[in-house]
């Protein structure tokens, strides 16, 4: 790990074990039973934590670390949402990831990560009126008050500790890691506090039958997430295969959508777009070229210039793609990016001839991601440009085929990513 790196994960790691020792004397009276209990669905929770293909992780432990504050307090809290991430096995991707075979670095970062997060959420809960282990009539309002913003409190800091982190591995702009890590957790997060409300009120009345009463509905709620995300990758597998189809029509653009789509999601967050939008573009960028299935191979594998008349049926892709896609209901977001990729800033793009403000900006996105990988890539007509060749025509097309504003951000991205540096070579 760079030095940078190290250090933060150190000052983590040393935070979260300062915030133990320091917490210690707040303490309350300590229920063993119930310590233990939590503990071991903490650790059960965090065990089914579903990883997505974007390696984010959605997890029903939060339930677990809010029901903990609402009925322990600060630092029991801390301590079981600590131990139950540390502890956890994990099978992904066909292998099983559990404490020993895992780098104690990144074990106690994730546990200190957890810990600073749910104790600061704890010691928030506590002063704004709510009292660990109470929860009645004339207390209820300002506990579920106090559990509301702790919950807040809780994803801030999470969020927080695992931009920087993120910064310091990839160099992604830390702001917009930040708002994506929100908008990520917020609405499962929001949907998923009444269940922890729930598990305190039933532990404080009818104790471990009480927990098992809720912790039925939080399996349900995880195997809804987890069915959700699997759909979810059954439409990306859809996708990627009638993109597929379309490269085996043409073997120069072999893996250019791939690449587009990598692209043009690395602007986008950049830009600070949300996670759905995202998405969205990503899917847009695999399926832009859809429509050139209805374009003769003759036309598409040219090796010299195309006439007038040829051209005219390659400008039809685009609205052929939307044609294709129209009746898929999880593609419809990703028809008109994929409709305008070839509208240009000054009105003379096509099909439509939008100019700049009349364009989503999804798709103009993607339109400077599609220039730069055919630029650099192998054609039959030509060779493939460098980057700088490549970036060169993008600084020209300035205010004429892209916005400026992209176009910059664009090449600054390019000239920051190493790898994107070597993508000609």
């Amino acid at each position: 790990m760079p030095i940078k790196l190290k250090a933060y994960v150190a000052i983590i790691i040393l935070l979260g074990t300062a915030f133990f020792v320091f917490t210690l004397n707040q303490a309350h009276e300590v229920d063993v039973v119930g310590l233990i209990v939590f503990t071991l669905l903490s650790i059960i929770a965090e065990s089914l934590v579903i990883v997505t293909r974007g390696q984010r992780a959605l997890s029903v432990g939060f339930v677990i670390a809010l029901a903990a504050i609402m009925l322990f307090g600060v630092p029991e809290a801390a301590w079981i949402t600590s131990l139950g991430i540390m502890l956890r096995i994990i099978r992904h991707e066909g292998k099983i990831f559990h404490p020993f075979n895992f780098p104690i670095e990144k074990t106690l970062f994730n546990g200190a990560n957890i810990a600073l997060s749910a104790g600061l959420a704890g010691l928030c809960y506590e002063y704004l009126g709510g009292t660990p282990g109470v929860i009645d009539l004339n207390s209820s309002i300002a506990a579920i008050f106090a559990a509301i913003t702790a919950m807040i409190v809780y994803i801030l800091v999470n969020a927080a500790i695992m931009s920087i982190l993120m910064h310091l591995i990839t160099g992604e702009n830390f702001f917009s890691n930040f708002l994506n890590n929100i908008a990520w957790v917020i609405k499962d997060y929001i949907a998923m506090a009444p269940l922890a409300i729930l598990m305190a009120i039933a532990y404080i009345s009818y104790k471990i039958a009480g927990i098992l009463i809720i912790f039925g509905p939080l399996l349900f709620a995880r195997y809804s997430f987890k069915m959700y995300i699997d759909m979810r990758d059954i439409y990306i597998d859809t996708v990627k295969s009638l993109s597929q189809a379309v490269e085996a029509k043409d073997p120069y653009t072999n893996g250019h959508s791939r690449r587009v789509g990598e692209y043009a999601c690395k602007l986008a967050e950049r830009l600070g777009l949300s996670p759905k939008k995202v998405e969205n573009l990503k899917i847009a960028a695999i399926l832009h070229d859809i429509g050139k299935i209805g374009i003769d191979e003759s036309i598409l594998n040219k090796p010299g210039r195309l006439t007038e008349e040829e051209f005219e049926k390659i400008k039809q892709h685009p609205e052929i793609g939307v044609k294709i896609i129209k009746d898929i209901d999880f593609l419809k977001d990703a028809s008109e990016i994929i409709l305008s990729h070839h509208e240009r800033y000054d009105g003379t793009g096509y099909p439509e001839g939008r100019k700049h403000k009349d364009i989503i900006l999804e798709a103009q996105i993607l339109s400077i991601a599609d220039v730069f990988d055919a630029l650099t890539s192998e054609r039959p007509y030509r060779n493939a440009m460098t980057v700088e060749e490549a970036l060169d025509i993008i600084e020209k097309g300035k205010g004429i085929q892209f916005d400026s504003k992209l176009a910059d951000a664009f090449i600054k991205m390019v000239k920051d990513d190493k790898e994107m540096k070597k993508v000609a070579g």
